[in-house]
């Protein structure tokens, strides 16, 4: 388990997981960025000081992963030692998964039961 910022990660949560069945509740967002296709880092934690695992692309959809710690629909996020807001993610076509900062994804959009 990891403290971060006032939120209590377990680290087994960004270990590989199936894809989500359409019939259940998932949300999603598109990575943004200045510009088309460009590289957009995924970390091991959330912060710029975890180390990288891969990249996604400018206009890349993907799933964020829901918070196991709350009992509502919600979706797994935390703040950096600067403040910044993070966002777990996985890869629909991949399942990677890693952490992307708030100014990177556009509005998230959650759709199901």
């Amino acid at each position: 388990m990891r403290l971060v910022a006032g939120f209590l990660l377990s680290l087994a949560v960004l270990a590989p997981t199936p894809l989500l069945a359409q019939s259940e509740t998932y949300c999603e967002t598109t990575l943004i960025g200045k510009t088309p296709g460009s590289r957009i880092n995924l970390r091991s934690g959330p912060g710029t000081d975890y180390q990288e695992k891969g990249y996604g692309l400018v206009g890349d959809v993907v799933q964020v992963l829901p918070d196991p710690a709350s009992d509502s629909p919600d979706y797994l996020k935390a703040l950096d030692s600067q403040g910044s807001l993070w966002y777990g993610i996985s890869f629909p076509e991949s399942g990677a998964q890693g952490w992307v900062r708030q100014d990177f994804v556009s509005s998230i959009e959650c759709y199901g039961e």
